[in-house]
């Protein structure tokens, strides 16, 4: 029986990794199913992208500007917002819903052929990597999924690590300060790699440095610098990006011409996953959808509003998960928010935070003074947020979360699709 019989479509290939979406921490599972696959990370050049925020749009302008210079590279990231198809990226395109479903339905026969009980982001990291391989890519950039100590993609023993940042987030596996979160991801730095860092936070630095001195790798730090020309306001994105620009000319071993950033630019904004600073538009209010989703991402998100709208009054939608600093999330939107409306995320693995139940414990307000809204339902909250913003000539921010940002963009797309 092949795998195109065993998970005859992409439904059933989602269904089986929803089924399989659990934190089992170690390397064995990965190493096995890698093993079994012959070993598909030896055959291209691997980068890691280590951070709390921001890792997948350094990555695709990382990959984007290796594509520009005549080199061809993979994305893999994490997670996916509306599709499972979201989580690789090839030479410049998602991968469509055929292939990502024949290359995992074959990872998923060989995992259940072997008895490897590998979980849902082994199998997809062992899929991109798989997918890499027979398209012939020179480049792999994997986004790490959790720290990197233990996480599955510094099983592919990346040359070049890029550090985004640090923030206190997912404390429960990482660590409770800066410090111990950034040990733990740069813990998949190799001897002699090359650790580009996109911070200049001191506490992280001093990590950095100690782990590449402790390991024998080289460090290489960042400065922001503005791209000429570029009329977009938002900006950790441009942060992000540039720093995938300059891992870029780490890795080439050349500075990119003018011509080739912009391209690569270019490419990664058409390339930008959903709800990363996604503007739509309700009834003549601009509604902006990004899963700011822990505290430090969440004030990115905010300065980007007030950079792209100034004082216009803001509405927000805000729906957070169960392992997130919430109340520290709240204070910051609610010094922010003209209305503030609690919702339910979309997530189905039993994370979500009951709205109901955020209003009892925090009761949070808005700038007036006026207690938050509660409505379940994603596409109900974006229409209260919507109808106040209405009559005070305001925008809508929907934030929190990427599984939030999922529920309305389905709401506002008219449905979405497997996974």
């Amino acid at each position: 029986m092949d795998a195109t019989t065993l998970y005859p479509a992409y439904k059933a290939v989602c269904d089986e990794l929803d089924r399989r979406r659990r934190v089992d921490l170690g390397f064995e599972r990965i190493e096995a199913l890698l093993k079994l696959l012959d070993n598909p990370q030896h055959c291209m050049r691997v980068v890691q992208v280590v951070g709390t925020n921001g890792k997948g749009t350094t990555a695709i302008a990382l990959a984007s500007a290796l594509e520009v210079a005549g080199q061809s590279a993979g994305v893999y990231l994490s997670p996916h917002v509306l599709s499972y198809t979201e989580r690789m990226l090839l030479r410049g395109g998602y991968v469509p819903e055929d292939k990502f479903a024949a290359v995992m339905g074959r990872v998923l026969k060989v995992a259940d052929a072997n008895d490897v009980p590998a979980t849902q982001f082994e199998l997809l990291t062992a899929g991109a990597l798989a997918m890499f391989r027979e398209a012939g890519l020179g480049w792999a950039v994997l986004e790490a999924g959790l720290g990197a100590r233990h996480d599955a993609t510094s099983a592919a023993k990346a040359e070049a690590v890029v550090l985004t940042n640090v923030g206190l987030d997912h404390t429960e596996y990482l660590g409770e300060t800066v410090e111990e979160i950034a040990e733990e991801k740069l813990a998949s730095l190799q001897p002699g790699a090359v650790l580009i860092l996109g911070t200049d936070d001191y506490r992280v630095v001093k990590v950095a440095r100690n782990v590449a001195e402790r390991v024998g790798a080289h460090v290489v730090a960042h400065e922001v610098t503005p791209e000429p020309g570029r009329t977009e306001h938002v900006p950790y994105l441009i942060r992000n990006e540039s720093l995938g620009l300059r891992a870029a000319e780490v890795l080439l071993g050349r500075t990119l011409r003018s011509e080739e950033r912009r391209k690569a630019l270019a490419a990664a904004r058409v390339a930008r996953p959903p709800a990363r600073f996604e503007v739509h538009e309700v009834g003549g209010v601009p509604v902006v959808v990004d899963g700011g989703h822990n505290p430090e991402g969440l004030e990115a998100v905010l300065g980007a509003v007030r950079a792209e709208y100034g004082d216009r009054p803001l509405g927000v939608v805000f729906g957070a998960l169960k392992d997130k600093d919430v109340g520290s999330m709240l204070g910051s939107v609610g010094r922010e928010a003209h209305a503030l409306v609690l919702t339910r995320p979309g997530s189905d693995d039993g994370r979500e935070l009951d709205p109901e139940r955020l209003c009892e414990k925090y009761d949070p307000q808005d700038v007036t003074g006026r207690r938050a809204w509660v409505v379940s339902d994603a596409g109900d909250a974006v229409r209260l947020a919507v109808g106040e913003m209405e009559k005070l000539g305001g925008a809508v921010l929907v934030t929190g979360s990427l599984y939030t940002g999922a529920g309305v963009l389905r709401w506002l797309r008219g449905g979405g699709s497997c996974g």
